[in-house]
C-alpha cells in the first residue's frame, strides 16, 4: 500500500490510506443456479484525513457482473453517480437492489471522471483505464445467501506529479482486495485519557499474517460521531490486532508502506466471532 508523491512535504502527507468498498449483499432463496437471487451494492468507507484536501469525486457511470457469454451478463446500475469519498467514511452507499440469476467471472466498473480538490484548488485525477476489472478465483453463482466486499485500496496507485505545493497532474490506479462470507462491523474509540482523538490512524492487522486487513482514521466531533470514534464495515470473523497511529506519528511517513513496521501509539486485540464487535476505548500512550 503505497501512496507514490512527488514535491515538497505537504504533498508527501496528501494520503495514506484511500479506500473504496463495494459491498454486495447476494440474496437467494433455492440452492439451484437458476434460482433468482437479489443484489444489492453498496460504498464505503473512503479514507483521507488530510484537512489541505478538500474533496475526492469520482463518477461511476456502469457496475456489470460479467459472464463468460456477453449475453449473460447483468448491469447492476447503469445510472451514473458521483460520489465525494470523503463523505464514506465509517458508512456505506447503497446502489440499489436488482433480481437476478446465474454464474458471473468478473465485475466491471465504468468509472468516466475524477476529481480532487487540494487546498480549495479543483485538478482532475486521470484515471489509467476507465474500466475496471475484478475476476473472481471462482465462478460467482447467485443462489444462496452471501456477503462480497471489493475493497479498492487507491493508495497504491496514486501519484502526485509537480513540485513543492504546486501539483500539475494526479494519477490513479486502483488496486482491489477481497473479502467475503459472513461480515461484521468492529467499532470503537481513541482517547487521550478520557478526550476523543480525531484524525488518529487505526489499522486492523490479521494476527496469523501480520497484514493489514483495514484501515480508516477516528472522526472530529459531529452530529453523527463522538471525537475519536472510529468503523472498520465488513469484517471476517477472526483474531486481529488494532494498532492506532496518531497524526503527529503517520504524517511523518514516507509512504503508506510504513504502516507494517512502525512503532504504534496503542494497540489492542480483538476477536469477531459472528457479531459485530464494540471494542470500546483504546487509550494512546503517547500524548
Amino acid at each position: 500500500m503505497c501512496l507514490k508523491i512527488t514535491g515538497g512535504e505537504n504533498m508527501k502527507r496528501l494520503a495514506l490510506f484511500l479506500t473504496i468498498v463495494f459491498i454486495l449483499v447476494l440474496s437467494g432463496c433455492m440452492n439451484l443456479p437458476t434460482s433468482t437471487g437479489k443484489l444489492t451494492v453498496y460504498l464505503t468507507d473512503a479514507v483521507l484525513p488530510i484537512s489541505s484536501v478538500q474533496k475526492l469525486d469520482v463518477t461511476i457511470d456502469t457496475i456489470r457482473l460479467m459472464s463468460d457469454t456477453e449475453d449473460a451478463s447483468v448491469v447492476v446500475t447503469n445510472e451514473a453517480t458521483t460520489v465525494n469519498l470523503l463523505d464514506l467514511i465509517g458508512s456505506e452507499m447503497s446502489f440499489g437492489t436488482i433480481e437476478t440469476s446465474g454464474s458471473f467471472t468478473q465485475l466491471r466498473f465504468e468509472i468516466s471522471q475524477a476529481t480532487i480538490t487540494v487546498n480549495n484548488e479543483e485538478y482532475e485525477l486521470t484515471i489509467n483505464s476507465s474500466s475496471l476489472e475484478y475476476p473472481f478465483t471462482e465462478p460467482l453463482v447467485i443462489s444462496a445467501d452471501t456477503t462480497l466486499i471489493l475493497d479498492f485500496d487507491l493508495s497504491n496507485s496514486i501519484k502526485v506529479v509537480g513540485s513543492g505545493d504546486n501539483p500539475s497532474e494526479f494519477h490513479m490506479t486502483p488496486v482491489i482486495h477481497l473479502r467475503h462470507g459472513h461480515l461484521y462491523d468492529v467499532i470503537g474509540r481513541v482517547v487521550n485519557d478520557t478526550d476523543g482523538v480525531p484524525s488518529a490512524l487505526v489499522a486492523l492487522f490479521d494476527t496469523n499474517e501480520s497484514t493489514v486487513v483495514a484501515a480508516t482514521f477516528t472522526h472530529r466531533d459531529s452530529n453523527k460521531w463522538q471525537a475519536g470514534e472510529f468503523k472498520f464495515c465488513k469484517i471476517e470473523p477472526g483474531d486481529y490486532e488494532i494498532r492506532v497511529f496518531l497524526k503527529e506519528t503517520y504524517q511523518n511517513w514516507s509512504d503508506s508502506s510504513d504502516v507494517l513496521t512502525a512503532t504504534p501509539d496503542a494497540t489492542k486485540a480483538v476477536t469477531v466471532d459472528y457479531k459485530e464487535v464494540n471494542v470500546g476505548d483504546i487509550v494512546t500512550q503517547n500524548q
